[in-house]
């Protein structure tokens, strides 16, 4: 991130405030803002740097608004952004959110409540569509037999472990936990756009960015960082921006082994050129 104390930067996806606690500590007069769509992760975050709060502004918002935002609290440009995307542990681990096939919960999976949830998304949803988005966003084994088996029982399918019970009469059980794994997260990914409000997201960014700034992405699903990686590239042919990593940065074994769920992260860092 090139961090300066005169500096002003922005969490895109506060989550648990990890990245953004790390970076308080790491400065002494540096500015920073969050945004998070997700209630609770904005006030889990407000509690987490409440030593800091004098220098943080929060956000229970989109991060394909940051330009108004930034409009709302008088700041032109930041130096430096960072998208830290998919879903939070915190989300993943409470059974009410739905995120989980490992728990529990109302079939939600929503990461804001302005979004309607996936069992109501999927009672309006036909079979073909609901094939495709398995098949584009997780590359699932037998797409086409589980979103017909999904589409036929979408009355009665109201928990994650309904949902979960559908996948596994679909699926042979040596394929179980992979096929598990993408289907619940195609279906996320679906209902919250999160591709498509990635590429807003990273152009606004861009706009929103000072001279010499840095944008940091942390992806963790192929549709994700082709995404990002093309939308680096055709800035870098128009000499707009300089990429600080020629090849994608991975996850050392020690990293894995502190945090597991870093194992299929990967890091992409740009710079803009001086205007």
């Amino acid at each position: 991130m090139n961090l300066r104390d005169d500096g002003v930067y922005c969490d895109c996806t506060v989550g648990g405030a990890g990245h953004l606690l790390a970076m308080l500590r790491r400065t002494r007069q540096a500015r920073f803002i969050a945004i998070d769509c997700d209630p609770a992760a904005v006030a889990y975050s407000r509690h987490v740097i409440a030593d800091y709060r004098h220098r943080c502004f929060i956000f229970e918002n989109n991060f394909i608004n940051l330009d108004l935002i930034l409009n709302q609290i008088n700041i032109p440009k930041v130096d430096g952004i960072l998208f830290d995307l998919g879903v939070s542990y915190h989300q993943l681990t409470t059974p009410e959110r739905g995120f989980s096939f490992e728990r529990n919960g109302e079939l939600l999976m929503r990461m804001s409540p302005k979004i309607p949830s996936l069992r109501a998304r999927l009672c309006k949803t036909g079979q073909e569509e609901l094939a495709g988005v398995l098949r584009e966003y997780g590359d699932v084994r037998n797409y086409k037999k589980i979103a017909r088996m999904i589409f036929e029982r979408r009355d009665v399918i109201a928990t994650t472990l309904d949902l979960r019970r559908v996948i596994e009469e679909a699926v042979p059980r040596r394929f179980l936990k992979k096929n598990l794994h993408k289907v619940f997260q195609s279906l996320r990914i679906w209902i919250n756009d999160e591709l498509g409000q990635l590429k807003e997201g990273l152009a606004i960014a861009f706009h929103s960015l000072d001279s010499e700034g840095r944008i940091l992405v942390i992806s963790y699903h192929s549709g994700e960082d082709r995404i990002v990686k093309r939308f680096f590239r055709a800035l870098k042919d128009k000499h707009r921006l300089r990429i600080l990593n020629k090849k994608v940065i991975r996850p050392s074994a020690s990293d894995i082994d502190k945090n597991p769920s870093a194992r299929s992260a990967r890091l992409r860092v740009i710079e803009r050129c001086v205007s």
